[in-house]
């Protein structure tokens, strides 16, 4: 029966944000927490204009008290009215402000768009506005308006994202208005740092370990090689200092080993001969002769990939990228415009500047 609790308290909430819309219409009510006390249950009220919720001395939320009470069984009900800074940042607030506006004759795009624009002011991260129903003639159509980045599924969207949906009650029929609006980015998903300096890694080496490791080394200090009758001469030999008696022949080998691996080896520079040197000598010059003849091929084809790109355009591009040209090689741009496009009226006047 546990799930039947679950949906008469998801029932109740309903309700009562039901009754506290129609009750407080005209003071921009939003939306409403509840919150359970031992001895109470608290409601906090969000509402664009608070002193419409409170009344004159009280009188307001004294009536919206009792009527809690007695509406929903509430017992000793608290309440708290909270008012909304920013109303163009509030999704609830923003869809009953276009259903109002179409309800009294506004039209759909200048409604979306003047409302996508105030959310933007307002600086939220990103807003949608969905708007529904007959707007013009007979057939029912979906105007969709948005800006920034508003996440659509996951837990960021039911944490981050506010929705609001209202009804327009308009002569050719009703219109739906949904709103949905992400005020911030969550921390996760604007971290501007290195994720290699958060990946972190501890090995925490117990102090028996420590003292193990120790009087292993000690142990590797005394043998002098690594074959098992000098290793058991090792153990017994430094058995007179030590406590050697959980020390085994593998662990000292292992410990043998890991030191080795750690050990960097080290490369004796071997110094060249002269013949080596001249060899050398000689290497360094054929490569740079080499560079040499790669450069001027290199050259050439940047030559002939400019001759092509003179051609590919306009004939007055083409003539002012001749004109400021130092030396213009006519030949080779008369044969790539032949090649290419074969513009004769270019081809003429290439012919006359030879």
């Amino acid at each position: 029966m546990q799930e039947k609790k679950f949906i008469q308290k998801g029932a109740r909430k309903v309700r009562l944000h039901e009754f506290l819309e129609e009750e407080l219409e005209g003071a921009g009510y939003s939306h409403a927490d509840l919150v359970r006390t031992p001895t109470s249950a608290k409601i906090v009220i969000y509402a664009q204009r608070p002193g419409l919720v409170i009344g004159r001395g009280g009188s307001r939320i004294k009536e919206l008290t009792a009527d809690l009470e007695e509406e929903f069984d509430f017992d000793n009900p608290q309440i708290e009215v909270n008012e909304i800074e920013e109303p163009d940042a509030d999704a609830e607030v923003v869809a009953k402000s276009i259903a109002n506006w179409l309800e009294k004759g506004g039209h759909a795009k200048r409604v979306g768009y003047t409302y996508i624009r105030r959310m933007k002011e307002a600086g939220v991260t990103g807003a949608e506005v969905e708007i529904t129903g007959k707007l013009s003639g007979n057939r029912g159509r979906t105007e969709k308006f948005s800006f920034g980045y508003v996440k659509r599924c996951g837990n960021t969207s039911k944490e981050n994202v506010d929705k609001g949906y209202e009804l327009a009650r308009t002569k050719p029929g009703a219109i739906g208005v949904k709103v949905r609006m992400m005020k911030e980015m969550p921390d996760f998903m604007h971290r501007d740092v290195d994720v290699s300096e958060e990946i972190l890694h501890e090995s925490e080496v117990s102090e028996e370990s420590q003292i193990k490791s120790d009087r292993i080394q000690q142990v590797l200090e005394e043998a002098e090689s690594m074959t098992s009758s000098e290793l058991e001469r090792a153990i017994e030999e430094k058995a007179e200092t030590i406590e050697t008696g959980d020390i085994s022949k593998e662990e000292v080998r292992e410990a043998f080993e890991a030191r080795e691996e750690s050990e960097p080896e080290e490369v004796e520079a071997e110094e060249p001969e002269e013949s080596e040197s001249e060899e050398a000598s000689s290497e360094e010059q054929s490569s740079e002769e080499e560079e040499d003849t790669e450069d001027s091929s290199e050259q050439e084809e940047t030559e002939e990939t400019d001759v092509e790109e003179i051609v590919s355009g306009t004939i007055s591009d083409a003539k002012d990228a001749i004109s400021e040209m130092e030396d213009p090689d006519y030949g080779a741009i008369l044969q790539a415009e032949k090649a290419n496009k074969n513009r004769t009226t270019f081809i003429d006047w290439l012919e006359s500047q030879q």
